[in-house]
């Protein structure tokens, strides 16, 4: 139940890269690139916490860790567009 759970997450947490597929040409704004992180930072650190034996510090960790793959992947593809001066 608890690997089924992290493989939908899993799944689920591709915020910054969706919105950078889907907004591609348009660009993606700051709000909804801060929204996108959040999200995947929470999706992410909460079912990491759903394994068993994981502390609260290890499933923020795995969160951050899932986030910042998520936001790199999402930069290369163009999504960080609204971080540029």
């Amino acid at each position: 139940m608890n690997r089924a759970l992290l493989a939908l997450a899993l799944a689920l947490s591709g915020c910054v890269t969706t919105a950078g597929v889907v907004r591609r040409d348009e660009g993606v704004g700051l709000p909804l690139l801060g929204g996108a992180v959040a999200a995947d930072l929470v999706v992410s650190s909460l079912s990491a916490s759903q394994i068993q034996g994981y502390s609260t510090g290890a499933s923020l960790a795995t969160g951050l860790v899932i986030t910042a793959v998520d936001v790199a992947i999402g930069c290369l593809i163009g999504a960080c567009s609204a971080l540029k001066p």
